[in-house]
């Protein structure tokens, strides 16, 4: 892991590299991993690799979960990239994996609290619910 950051660090001296809680792009150039993970050693490179891909893709705003879950995959698609230069194995199922806990994430977020009916979601994130005429706000993803 560490001569993966070197590597990094190396090619983008621009980006501040550092130990934290998890892994994590904090814009605009904060890297965060963890050194504590319960990830092997290639599910935590390729994590690390995800999060530069946030910083390259240069993408971190959004207003609803499907464009969150689209920053998401677009990261990944740059991991993807970013394995083959640094001679990280590329985990498809690993990633899937990542992007299911999103996925679950929305349609537990789209459901109603009232009557349990997958709600949509507006521009401004706001889920309604089409059958009880419900709305709701969603919580920050837990990730």
């Amino acid at each position: 892991m560490q001569n993966l950051i070197k590597k990094i660090a190396s090619d983008h001296p621009e980006l501040e590299i550092a130990a934290g809680e998890r892994f994590q792009f904090s814009p605009p150039n904060h890297l965060y991993y963890d050194p504590q993970t319960s990830y092997s050693s290639s599910e935590a490179k390729l994590l690390l690799l995800h999060e530069l891909g946030h910083y390259l893709i240069k993408e971190t705003d959004y207003s609803t979960d499907i464009e969150l879950i689209e920053i998401e995959t677009r990261a990944w698609v740059k991991a993807k990239d970013l394995c083959k230069q640094y001679g990280v194995k590329y985990d498809e199922d690993f990633v899937e994996d990542r992007l299911d806990s999103y996925r679950d994430y929305l349609h537990y977020s789209s459901l109603c609290k009232n009557c349990q009916l997958a709600g949509y979601q507006d521009n401004a994130g706001h889920y309604h619910c089409p059958l009880c005429g419900a709305k709701w706000n969603n919580p920050s993803h837990p990730e």
